[in-house]
């Protein structure tokens, strides 16, 4: 095995995902004037025959990272954020439903001990509790609706 061939074999092989990204970025420099069509068409010659990271890395060698701007970093950050406040949300609507539905059931046992078993209690708290359940559910459709 030669040098050169170890040296290939140690370096991380890439794929058309990467090559495809390395090749947007020098499209980007491109068009932002830091490469001229010569220079363009040679690292993008380079960049899409690269078999390895340190081949890929070479194609873009010399040109400036690309700059985080806010709007990236806002971006980045609300995907988290939006998590977070979803898992929340979740949380509080299944904590009034325990509640509700507690509420509701020490309101039966009441009923059912000062009246005594009847099918009209069924019937009025069973419905009581689908429409609470029913209300949180419409609740939540409602918060997760598509904005346009």
């Amino acid at each position: 095995m030669t040098v050169a061939s170890t040296i290939v074999s140690m370096s991380f092989l890439v794929g058309d995902p990467e090559r495809e990204r390395a090749a947007a970025a020098l499209q980007r420099h491109y068009r932002e004037g830091r490469l001229s069509v010569e220079e363009l068409g040679q690292r993008l010659q380079a960049a899409l025959g690269a078999r390895t990271a340190a081949q890929l890395r070479a194609a873009s060698r010399g040109l400036p990272p690309r700059s985080v701007d806010a709007a990236t970093v806002s971006e980045a950050l609300r995907t988290p954020l939006r998590v977070a406040r979803n898992a929340a949300i979740l949380l509080a609507a299944g904590v009034l439903w325990l509640f509700g539905t507690f509420a509701l059931l020490i309101a039966f046992a009441v009923w059912l001990l000062a009246d005594g078993p009847s099918v009209a209690a069924v019937v009025v708290f069973t419905g009581l509790w689908l429409a609470l359940s029913w209300l949180l559910f419409a609740a939540g459709r409602r918060r997760r609706a598509p904005r346009h």
